[in-house]
């Protein structure tokens, strides 16, 4: 019976894991990894596993004789049916290993983000052609030069918390944009409490000056205090704390974070819920100069026009381009992200979608039948005036 309850688990285990891959198939997302053919093979041994389990049960109620009558009886359609389980097993994974990326591609074909030509290659764009005027040579300001210890920072020296805080407020203001001081970091992030259905978001920001203050908002209420890291610098060994004017159950510690663009990630405190936190995410301050569309191929192609929707683009990534180059996706895009309906264009069989952030905009083209020719096709795409 114990052998029966464990593979009874394993089979239950397995119920519960087989939705989540035949759910990322149909939907073409996937938030966990999974091989259907291979959950499909564990699911049918567990089967038969379980069968010869509950079969064995029995045998304790036949006589010696009896037994041995079964096992000559028996014999050769036992090892028919293993031989035949397991044909059906290849079986079942040959035919699904090769149908499985052919429904994948057909499904790619129908959002657009694949055709009947040959495999698109990744977005790529020279930021450099593109975005070149648009840099600012006279910012020579270099954030990753900026350090504080505790003791280096002016404002970790006050003894009286009602003089230390107002001195902290006066000198960094409430303003995000300061004639006295350059901005080393900026962080922002956003959070959805999804209580009884209320999925509206909260966000949190965080400007850090080089005078070795901060302000920022939590939830819409304005945040102050000082900063610090190290002497030494440098993300390897650095950490990155944050002192709070609203008390120490405020102060924040910021870990490395592992993303290219985004340095630094830590926890804000907010009033939300009696204290909810909202994750922040801090990169290198240098100014935005353009913006882009990363629709994740070299040229989009539809098979015919009809099949240009509005979940075209849900692929598609905004990307902001700062001073040095530095890109990153465009924060809380689904909010500040907006993308126009198909229209047409000077080419025959090209639509643009325009996408717009701020006061960017891009144009996105989609070619209806087939992609350019090589000799044809831009170096990239061209932005928007």
């Amino acid at each position: 019976m114990l052998v029966i309850g464990c593979i009874g688990g394993a089979l239950f285990v397995e119920i519960q894991l087989c939705p989540t891959v035949l759910a990322a198939i149909g939907t073409g997302v996937a938030y966990e990894g999974g091989s259907l053919p291979l959950h499909l093979t564990y699911l049918i041994l567990i089967l038969v596993a379980l069968a010869v389990a509950v079969a064995s049960c029995f045998l304790d109620s036949i006589n010696d004789e009896e037994k041995e009558s079964l096992k000559k009886t028996f014999a050769l359609p036992r090892l028919a049916g293993a031989a035949g389980v397991a044909g059906v097993l290849a079986i079942v994974g040959i035919i699904l290993s090769s149908t499985l990326p052919n429904r994948m591609e057909q499904q790619g074909a129908n959002d657009g983000t694949s055709s009947s030509q040959p495999a698109a290659k990744k977005f790529a764009i020279d930021l450099q052609k593109e975005f070149g005027d648009k840099v600012d040579a006279g910012y020579t300001f270099n954030p990753t030069s900026v350090h504080f210890t505790k003791e280096g920072n002016q404002y970790s020296a006050y003894t009286d918390e009602n003089e230390w805080k107002s001195a902290i407020q006066s000198a960094v203001g409430s303003s995000y944009e300061r004639s006295d001081a350059n901005l080393v970091y900026c962080f922002e992030g956003a959070y959805a409490e999804g209580w009884q259905g209320d999925y509206s978001k909260h966000y949190a920001y965080l400007y850090i000056w080089d005078d070795g203050l901060y302000n920022g908002e939590s939830d819409g209420k304005k945040i102050y205090g000082y900063w610090y890291d190290t002497e030494e610098g440098g993300e390897a060994g650095a950490t990155l704390v944050m002192i709070d004017t609203r008390g120490s159950d405020c102060d924040m510690v910021c870990s490395v974070n592992t993303s290219k663009f985004y340095k630094w990630v830590t926890e804000v405190k907010s009033d939300l819920n009696r204290g909810r936190t909202i994750k922040a995410f801090g990169y290198y301050y240098y100014p935005t100069i353009g913006f882009y569309v990363d629709p994740g191929v070299d040229y989009v192609v539809v098979e015919k026009a009809e099949d240009i929707d509005d979940s075209i683009t849900l692929g598609w990534t905004g990307m902001r381009v700062l001073n040095n180059y530095t890109v990153g996706s465009v924060f809380d895009a689904a909010a500040n992200l907006k993308f126009s309906a198909a229209k047409d264009s000077d080419e025959e069989n090209v639509k643009v979608v325009t996408a717009t952030w701020k006061t960017y905009s891009w144009d996105t083209k989609i070619y209806i039948g087939s992609a350019p020719a090589a000799e044809e096709a831009p170096a990239s795409p061209a932005a928007a005036e």
